[in-house]
């Protein structure tokens, strides 16, 4: 596996926001999102990307287990082969995998492969139109969650929140509301004006259930610190 960090913080965003954790970062992505903050763990870009060649064994020793809480996370890990064993050797230690993934990597291909599921749940992004990767999103990806899965909207533009308003309808529309999963949307870092995504979920039964996050890592932090 190629292995970008790992290291030991708060949960910045989503389900576990705040709670200890170790995160397991993986190298590589296929989408380029205009307002990643991760772009040295990408291939291709300006910043060489620095990485560790190390085996499932190797990644497993090395995260942090004693919280009970790992976080895979990249680049897209879903695109390491390697990633459903290593959730399942995680698992067998008792831990519970948040695996953030970008909406664009097939996440029933990867279920498929997992024996413990019921220690995984999946935070995905649904890429809205200021991400330059709407178009790559898998809707099939969104038609099979569960109630213990996060779908997160990262808010850019006013035509990023019409779009987030028409997607969650849509969802509303799947899911009955004790299976639906959980809905996070916050705004692109530095670059949106929060209240008024916190404005338009008032002002919307729809999003009655959205929850509004901020990256509470990067107020804590300087938001360029990495390995936190």
């Amino acid at each position: 596996m190629k292995v970008v960090e790992i290291f030991d913080s708060i949960d910045g965003e989503g389900l576990r926001v705040g709670k200890t954790v170790s995160f397991i970062r993986l190298a590589g992505c296929n989408l380029r999102c205009t307002y990643c903050d991760t772009l040295y763990a990408l291939f291709g870009e300006d910043e060489p990307c620095r990485y560790t060649e190390m085996t499932v064994g190797e990644v497993f020793s090395a995260a942090n287990k004693s919280f009970g809480r790992i976080t895979l996370t990249g680049g897209e890990p879903l695109l390491h082969s390697e990633s459903a064993e290593l959730c399942d050797m995680l698992a067998e230690a008792g831990c519970e995998i948040n695996i953030e993934t970008n909406g664009a990597a097939d996440i029933t291909e990867f279920m498929s492969r997992v024996k413990h599921r019921d220690n995984i749940f999946f935070t995905i992004d649904y890429k809205l139109p200021s991400s330059g990767m709407e178009d790559k999103m898998l809707w099939s990806n969104f038609e099979v969650l569960r109630s213990c899965d996060v779908v997160k909207f990262v808010v850019g533009s006013e035509q990023d929140t019409e779009v987030m308003k028409n997607t969650v309808r849509r969802l509303n529309g799947i899911y009955a509301s004790s299976a639906r999963p959980h809905i996070y949307a916050g705004t692109v870092f530095g670059s949106c004006e929060p209240s008024k995504l916190v404005d338009a979920i008032l002002g919307d039964p729809e999003l009655k259930d959205v929850t509004f996050q901020l990256q509470i890592h990067k107020f804590i932090w300087d938001p360029e610190k990495r390995g936190v």
